[in-house]
């Protein structure tokens, strides 16, 4: 912990850390991506620290490839219209600062893997992962991630490190944890808000302690944007056991994002036409957000236009799929795909 300075006396930084659950933010309806993006607005940080990206990473669009979704999709378009300052403070993949070798982990993994005492503590370290995993299992919200998650994350960090020994069996989680705080202090922030994944938070909060004034993350009740994003969430994922409940459901929402899931459903239940119609309605909307649907939305209605007979829409589609400044990596692939030949039913779809 030597590596932060300690604060001066006149000065106090508040920072409440969020923890960030990647995909799963889809999954549980009580902690959503626009709950995350609540939380840091109802802190009111006058510095949004961002402990997945690296330096620079918000300088090129293909920062938003990111499994934490909260932070394209929700969290940075908000700072930005906010004006609230984001700094990146994260590791990048050669960073000269990374206190440990970041491959060798691995080849410690690897190593005990050749002899049973190693495989015995590897196995050991597993199964003090089961109450994470079950954990996980669940639809949780900030106050059983703080009372239950971040518990079970870190005593399983602890026990890793009294199996596996400090460095490379824990991935130097105490330096690294210390370099990500001594970035976040480092922007200057009175009021910080550090959004770091939730294996992060409980070395984030040791390292933190005492050089700055940490605050519980606030919860605050996003209420019916919040149930519609959990809605959008289940179509998404598209596995509503009643879909036309859900087709009901998603018809009565304004979003473009609806009119685009809509679509998806329709046309995995055998209604091109229909998702064709909802698709062209889609266009004639905003649909710049999220981050994720003009990529999908053209690489989507390219493929509804093939099954339709209409090439030379379907090529425009594609080709305005590629041309945008962003898009998945899987919309791009679609895309690709259909201006090489016409989709099919059957080939894989965005």
């Amino acid at each position: 912990m030597g590596s932060l300075a300690h604060p001066r006396p006149a000065v106090t930084t508040q920072v409440t850390i969020v923890p960030l659950v990647g995909p799963f933010h889809a999954r549980w309806p009580r902690y959503t991506v626009v709950h995350v993006r609540a939380i840091v607005e109802a802190f009111t940080p006058d510095v949004v620290a961002l402990a997945p990206l690296a330096a620079g990473a918000l300088a090129d669009p293909l920062w938003q490839d990111t499994d934490e979704v909260a932070l394209p999709h929700t969290v940075v378009p908000w700072a930005r219209r906010a004006g609230v300052r984001l700094v990146e403070i994260g590791l990048a993949a050669a960073d000269p600062l990374d206190p440990g070798d970041p491959k060798a982990e691995g080849d410690l993994q690897r190593y005990l893997a050749l002899y049973d005492d190693g495989k015995a503590r590897l196995a050991a370290v597993g199964a003090a992962l089961a109450p994470v995993r079950e954990l996980l299992r669940g639809a949780l919200g900030l106050e059983r991630i703080a009372n239950e998650l971040l518990p079970a994350i870190a005593a399983h960090q602890a026990e890793r490190r009294r199996l596996l020994d400090h460095g490379p069996g824990d991935g130097w989680l105490e330096e690294r944890a210390a370099l990500l705080a001594s970035r976040a202090l480092a922007t200057g922030g009175r009021r910080i808000a550090l959004l770091a994944g939730v294996d992060q938070v409980p070395a984030l909060t040791s390292a933190l302690a005492g050089h700055a004034e940490l605050s519980e993350p606030p919860l605050p009740d996003p209420g019916e944007e919040a149930r519609k994003r959990a809605l959008l969430d289940v179509a998404m994922r598209g596995e509503a056991a009643d879909v036309a409940a859900l087709l009901e459901s998603l018809a009565r929402l304004d979003e473009p994002e609806a009119r685009y899931h809509e679509a998806n459903l329709l046309l995995a239940n055998d209604h091109p036409a229909e998702a064709l119609e909802r698709l062209e309605a889609l266009l004639r909307l905003d649909f710049h957000e999220p981050y994720y649907l003009p990529g999908f939305a053209l690489a989507r209605i390219g493929q509804l236009y093939d099954l339709a007979g209409r090439r030379s829409e379907a090529t425009r589609s594609y080709r305005g799929a590629l041309a945008l400044s962003y898009a998945p990596a899987a919309a791009r692939e679609a895309a690709t795909a259909g201006l090489a030949q016409p989709f099919q039913p059957g080939e894989p779809e965005s």
